[in-house]
């Protein structure tokens, strides 16, 4: 029994027994040791071979081994993922400290153990006779656990000295590196470490952390730039406590990396930051403490899109944000100090002059991230002939008072610029997407492929066979993944018994099992135009759980007695099997409801269920849903995998609202269900009431126009927007629709426990309680959904700790994994933009959305994205006006208004290999000071971005997205 006291956060001292218990037959893991290999055999002899090799670590294999201390790994994660550092010991010690302390670096850590290759053996250090010790009296704990290193270290040199194997201490901490030697133990920093490496291989002095700040720091910078001091944490707290700070999360402007801002819970309105100073070192997404500047110094966002900023719109409320700017002032203020930085890994590419190729030793480089939101990074590089023209990845160290730009180091290399598979892996590391292989584990949880070949009694139990039921699913053309199908019919009482089907993904994912922590961890299935990212393998996703036709498979089914005015009359849930007599597409689903003479069973269905969808969408809308417009666009191509060779418009038929009405039924049934059974915890999906301030702006601009604009409700606002009609202008009511989606919030993922059940309402379908219970195959969310309705019946039991605060975790997981998913699509489609417009120039008709101090910001239907044109050249002053209040842009001879069309010239400007843009430059009416040669970047958006979760732009049939069951995700309407 160990005992010690500890101090809580509040102060309050306690005291800690625990209990340890040592072990003498611990493995030192080294394929020399014949002694320990026979400790080993003894530990297995009761368990056969294949459990032998799961159960065993990696072995060490070379001469020299090296031990590493906590904060070498903390500080040094990218250079140990490096393939050419092996014969690694991790002790306990620093594996648990290293989790204590960052947890992402842990899991990165897990990873290297994993591959056997890379030989780390993690030994038991804390467990062993040989080498665990007790905290002394004054003693820190870092002091302790340095002691248990050199402990360790010291028990593996002489252990494996007769071996003749050098056992090497890794350690920055100079007083541990002097105490270790003290010992008689070989010690060195993890510099000396890579210069003795680095002729064999010399790209890990790049990876290094930490460098000699003085050799990163530009004497210019030192002289003419400094930085204000940050406070210290102790000081920030007590500031904090008395209120003279404000804490929040850092958002740099997504259009002026000069312009930031925090909200604060102490203020209503947001706090301006402007200005590199006042911004102060920090990044975007920091947690900063920021004080107020005296009233007075208060300002407004200048409303200035920089020429050389081209990020993706996070939040998509950019009009809500101009009706903001609309303010004259707000409350301004300026960073003090970082509370918890944010940095992670950034993709990009190196700025360089001259013959890479011909450069040789150490030299400085800027480096330019892709997000234009964070500042460039200086790192070092022995090898630019490697790392110029490529995309590269580089991480923050340190950004010192002194210097312009903060310090990093090369992580690795992407590949070529412009190569479409190297820009894809960019989009799924900037947007933290998990795209790698399914591993061992998860695959070992598949069940056999034939598996449903033989059904059984046993598995019938709680399941009701529906086989004899005319099921059919109705898809995109290609959809491999077919989580839906329908079944309808007349019943003797004139009423309709409608089903709707969703596979029965759960019955396979089985609760705290490999594949169930996987899956959850990737959240979604994510699109990219020409491949998809499967949340799940593909003999799941693709074959056992899809609803294929003429096969049978489980699914979880909901199943309601409907009237021919849509009333429910009855409802039933019930696990089932099914067996799908067509799998049809949108277009030969519509071909049959269409053509008078086929009268076979499936088409009458369909007729059936079209009929009674259209009542169902007639109530809803009277309700006071909203129909918010979302042309779809896509990208074809002239083979599987190629490059876009056109784009055309995405076709919505009747069938396609059919399907979606009875998925957003079963969706609001299900949520009803589980609410009533977990009223504290259901997993369900809400779309806030928008605040009435974030139409304001659009208000006025549309009754600018000679049409009323009424948000006070969503029925008012519906009926608004059908009245926003230009008869020889058809596009501007989908303008306004599209605009009006910018004023929304998007919809989340939430535990019913953590708000009172008037704030579960879903504003865009007008639904009271909502939730995502349709697309299992593609969405985690809807897993936990299945397995609380599986509950709430009676045939499944839910062991997860299911405790309002554990789903509300859970969400805010979801929520961020459904929203990089969004954004991982719309860069794709930017790049894919950017590849089908090479080598050509267009003319197209567009129409302005925004209007902005230096330019404006225009849509292409043609196209499906957005662009915007600058009205001068850069560093150039302007002869146009910004009128902010009527959002205008004129001279004495043009002026530019929201919603006013314009021809506008489209083609790519490849003159920077690193940053190659997509220009947009007006030509009718011209802009004079503009020319076609010099004109500035336009900042590629799609169409889309005002939609949160509708389908992906596809490059081909094979990679297909359905949404149907939240039609327009981000206000949830279609």
């Amino acid at each position: 029994n160990k005992e010690y006291y500890r101090a809580t956060r509040r102060g309050k001292i306690i005291k800690v027994v625990r209990e340890v218990y040592l072990r003498d037959d611990i493995a030192c893991g080294h394929s020399m040791c014949t002694a320990c290999e026979e400790l080993n055999k003894t530990l297995y002899k009761t368990i056969d071979e294949q459990e032998r090799a799961a159960a065993a670590n990696a072995e060490l294999t070379a001469q020299n081994v090296l031990v590493l201390d906590t904060n070498v790994v903390l500080h040094q994660i990218d250079l140990l993922e490096d393939p050419a550092i092996t014969n690694v010991v991790v002790l306990t010690t620093v594996l648990d400290e290293v989790k204590n302390q960052n947890f992402a670096i842990h899991n990165r850590l897990r990873e290297i153990i994993k591959n056997h290759a890379r030989h780390f053996y993690v030994y038991s250090n804390e467990h062993s006779r040989h080498t665990a010790i007790e905290r002394e009296s004054g003693e820190t704990p870092n002091d302790r656990n340095d002691r248990a290193i050199r402990v360790a270290t010291e028990w593996y040199r002489a252990h494996l000295s007769k071996y003749k194997v050098k056992v090497n201490l890794v350690t920055n901490d100079k007083d541990n590196l002097k105490k270790a030697k003290a010992l008689g133990l070989d010690g060195m920093t993890i510099q000396d470490l890579v210069m003795q490496m680095s002729e064999e291989h010399p790209s890990l002095v790049d990876k290094l952390s930490a460098p000699d700040d003085d050799e990163h720091t530009d004497s210019t910078d030192s002289k003419r730039f400094q930085f204000p001091e940050h406070k210290s944490v102790t000081v920030i707290t007590d500031l904090l406590k008395k209120g003279e700070l404000h804490q929040g999360i850092l958002r740099t402007d997504q259009s002026n990396y000069l312009e930031a801002r925090i909200r604060s819970d102490q203020l209503d309105k947001e706090i301006l930051i402007k200005g590199l100073e006042a911004i102060n070192r920090a990044v975007d997404g920091d947690v900063v403490a920021v004080e107020l500047l005296p009233r007075d110094q208060w300002t407004a966002p200048s409303g200035v899109v920089l020429m050389d900023t081209e990020a993706l719109e996070e939040d998509d409320d950019s009009i809500a944000k101009d009706a903001r700017m609309v303010e004259t002032h707000q409350p301004t203020g300026r960073v003090v100090g970082i509370i918890k930085r944010n940095w992670k890994p950034y993709c990009g590419a190196v700025e360089f002059k001259g013959d890479a190729k011909a450069t040789t030793g150490a030299v400085q480089l800027l480096f330019v991230p892709i997000d234009r939101r964070i500042p460039r990074i200086r790192i070092r590089s022995r090898q630019v002939g490697s790392i110029v023209g490529k995309r590269i990845v580089v991480a923050i160290d340190s950004w010192e008072r002194h210097s312009k730009y903060p310090t990093g180091h090369f992580v690795k290399d992407l590949g070529p610029l412009g190569d479409k598979e190297t820009e894809s892996q960019v989009l799924l590391l900037q947007f933290d997407i998990p795209h790698h292989p399914f591993g061992a584990s998860v695959m070992k949880c598949l069940p056999p492929a034939n598996c449903m070949d033989n059904i059984t009694p046993v598995d019938m139990i709680g399941r009701r066979d529906l086989r004899s039921e005319c099921v059919f699913s109705v898809d995109p053309p290609g959809c491999t993944d077919i989580d839906d199908a329908l079944h309808c019919k007349k019943l003797p009482d004139g009423n309709y018994e409608v089903g709707v089907h969703i596979a029965d993904v759960s019955h396979f994912v089985r609760e705290g099992t490999s594949i169930d922590e996987e899956a959850a961890h990737r959240g979604t299935t994510v699109y990219l135009v020409d491949r998809r990212i499967d949340m799940l393998p593909g003999e799941l996703s693709g074959n056992l759980c899809s609803l294929m036709s003429n096969v049978d498979r489980y699914s979880f089914s909901c199943i309601w007695k409907l009237d021919e005015a849509g009333n429910v009359l009855d409802v039933e849930y019930t696990k089932s099997l099914i067996r799908s007599v067509a799998s049809l597409t949108y277009e030969q689903a519509q071909i049959k409801i269409d053509d008078a003479t086929q009268q076979d069973q499936v088409s009458t269905n369909l007729r059936m269920l079209l009929r009674l969808s259209k009542v169902l969408k007639t109530r809803r809308f009277e309700a006071g849903a909203l129909y918010l417009a979302s042309p779809q666009v896509k990208f074809k191509t002239e083979e599987l995998g190629g490059d876009p060779s056109d784009v055309e418009l995405y076709q919505m038929r009747e069938t396609n609202s059919m399907i979606e009405e009875f998925m957003l039924l079963a969706n609001i049934w299900v949520a009803k269900k589980i609410h009533k059974h977990f009223p504290g915890c259901a997993l369900l999906r809400r779309h806030p009431t928008p605040k009435a301030s974030s139409f304001e702006l659009l208000s006025k601009l549309i009754e600018q126009k000679g049409f009323t604009f009424n948000a006070e409700t969503s029925k008012l606002l519906s009926a608004s927007l059908d009245a926003c009609v230009i008869e020889e202008d058809p596009y501007f009511n989908t303008l306004c629709r599209i605009m009006t989606t910018r004023c929304m919030s998007p919809a989340v993922y939430f535990s019913s426990g953590s708000l009172p059940y008037e704030d579960f309402r879903h504003y865009g379908l007008a639904s009271d309680i909502y939730t995502h219970f349709t697309s299992p195959i593609r969405r985690y969310p809807d897993v936990i959904v299945h397995r609380l309705l599986a509950s709430a019946i009676g045939v499944q039991s839910v062991s997860l700790n299911m405790e309002n605060k554990t789903v509300s975790n859970l969400c805010e997981g979801f929520n961020f994994r459904h929203r990089m998913a969004q954004y991982a699509g719309r860069g794709s489609t930017n790049l894919h933009t950017l590849i089908f417009f090479k080598g050509r120039k267009t003319v197209e008709k567009a129409y302005i959305i925004r209007v902005k101090a230096n330019a404006f910001v225009v849509l292409v239907p043609r196209y499906g994205f957005e662009g915007t044109v600058y009205v001068a050249e850069p560093n150039a002053p302007s002869s146009f006006t910004y009128d902010c209040v009527n959002q205008t842009l004129s001279n004495d001879t043009l002026t530019f208004r929201v919603f006013d069309p314009v021809t506008v010239e489209i083609f790519v400007d490849d003159s920077k290999a690193h940053d190659q843009k997509l220009k947009i430059i007006c030509i009718n009416p011209s802009i004079p000071s503009v020319t076609s040669s010099s004109s500035k970047s336009a900042n590629i958006t799609t169409f889309e971005e005002s939609i949160q979760d509708v389908k992906s732009i596809t490059a081909n049939n094979n990679i297909k997205k359905k949404s149907r069951d939240e039609p327009n995700d981000r206000n949830n309407t279609k």
